[in-house]
């Protein structure tokens, strides 16, 4: 899966799981308000109710009788005459023992413990939820004087169904908002991943292509930001810059190994033609060449190690400076020239010694000598002069071009 995709899925799921909150809280919000006000609605009725039965009683009281359980009875019933069969807002209830008036034709249950409703203070309200008919209904209950008991009732039908709506809108409303969150995610998180796709895309173009870079590139708005991407971008560059930069020093050492590989082995050849067809050659003749032969072997190990060292980056590690005598580096490379090339090679050397490394200082000094040999015209010298801890050769050649001069000392 892509890191797209699941930022996507991401972004909708955290839409969804905040939506599913926010919608739960205001659920719980909102259906806890809607059955506190059904709560106070009752008990606004009950009170309503029973200061209607206390005027009654009073005027019963003041009746002619004088029989206050019969004519509070009878107030009661006056309570409910020319009142409608249903209320369209409660049912109202008031019973005292085997009696019970009511406003509807519906018969409200008589709490759990009625003959305890004597102890209990007038005031005391038990609230119930029941079920009438499959009616689901709210029933708060009162105590009244006398033994008599005030109920009311009211439907939550209309309850309930709000609390559906809400649950099926909170649910639309979740899968809109998480759908339209893992869209600006895909969205969001397209345009913040395109950097690493366009590093990918380079990243893959070189493992296909096995090139160290030169043909692509990291873009450099890219390398230009200051984010995490933009230093990942500015690292993949330098990267890549380094990748080319190691191949084109490999290449490099490889036409530098075979330039310089190629004098000692031309001399090689040469000394070992000699000798085949020198069948007769004197003794001296004889050892001067197998002097020469030594030499040049000698100079291809060394040539052999010093391209080893270079191919894995051994050579600063390795790195052991001694201290080198100039005088003896430049007599040795003019030694070796002098029986490789035909022109004179004039020595002007005095002792200098200097730290370093034996084998890379006679490197450079044979290979300015023998640019000098194959630039020079032929027949003229070459003067090698060393002191003062450096050394210089003089030739008759054309000089290094400008352009080339920043590149000596590759």
């Amino acid at each position: 899966m892509s890191l797209r995709s699941r930022l996507a899925i991401l972004f909708g799921l955290v839409a969804l799981v905040t939506s599913a909150m926010v919608g739960a809280f205001t659920f719980r919000t909102t259906t806890t308000e809607l059955s506190d006000s059904i709560d106070r609605f009752l008990t606004e009725r009950v009170a309503d109710t029973a200061e209607d039965l206390r005027d009654n009683d009073d005027d019963d009281d003041e009746g002619p009788s004088g029989n206050g359980d019969r004519d509070r009875t009878r107030g009661q019933t006056r309570f409910f005459e020319g009142r409608p069969v249903a209320d369209d807002d409660a049912i109202i209830q008031v019973t005292r023992g085997s009696n019970s008036v009511r406003s509807g034709t519906i018969e409200l249950p008589v709490p759990d413990g009625f003959d305890s409703f004597d102890d209990l203070p007038e005031t005391s309200l038990i609230f119930e939820d029941i079920e009438i008919d499959d009616e689901p209904y709210r029933l708060v209950s009162r105590t009244y004087v006398g033994g008599a008991v005030i109920q009311v009732a009211r439907s939550t039908v209309e309850v309930e169904a709000v609390g559906r709506a809400l649950v099926g809108r909170f649910a639309l409303i979740s899968t809109f908002v998480a759908l339209v969150a893992a869209a600006l995610g895909w969205l969001i998180a397209s345009r913040t991943t395109a950097p690493l796709r366009r590093l990918t895309a380079v990243a893959s173009g070189v493992a296909a292509t096995s090139t160290g870079g030169s043909e692509l590139s990291v873009a450099d708005g890219d390398a230009a930001r200051e984010d995490e991407i933009g230093k990942l971008a500015a690292g993949f560059k330098s990267m890549l810059q380094r990748l080319e930069d190691s191949r084109e020093q490999q290449h490099r050492l490889i036409h530098d190994a075979g330039h310089e590989l190629r004098t000692p082995l031309t001399s090689l050849r040469m000394n070992v033609e000699m000798l085949e067809r020198g069948v007769d050659l004197e003794g001296d003749q004889r050892e001067e060449i197998l002097t020469a032969i030594r030499s040049e072997l000698v100079e291809l190990g060394d040539l052999f190690d010093e391209m080893i060292d270079l191919a894995t980056d051994q050579r600063d590690v390795d790195f052991r400076p001694v201290p080198v005598d100039l005088d003896d580096v430049v007599r040795s490379v003019a030694a070796r020239w002098d029986r490789r090339s035909d022109r004179p090679i004039r020595v002007d050397s005095a002792s200098s010694v200097v730290t370093g490394d034996p084998a890379m200082l006679e490197r450079a000094v044979n290979n300015l000598v023998s640019n000098a040999d194959k630039f020079s015209p032929v027949g003229t010298p070459i003067e090698i002069v060393a002191g003062g801890g450096s050394v210089s050769v003089r030739d008759a050649g054309p000089g290094i071009p400008v352009e080339d001069r920043a590149r000596v000392f590759d």
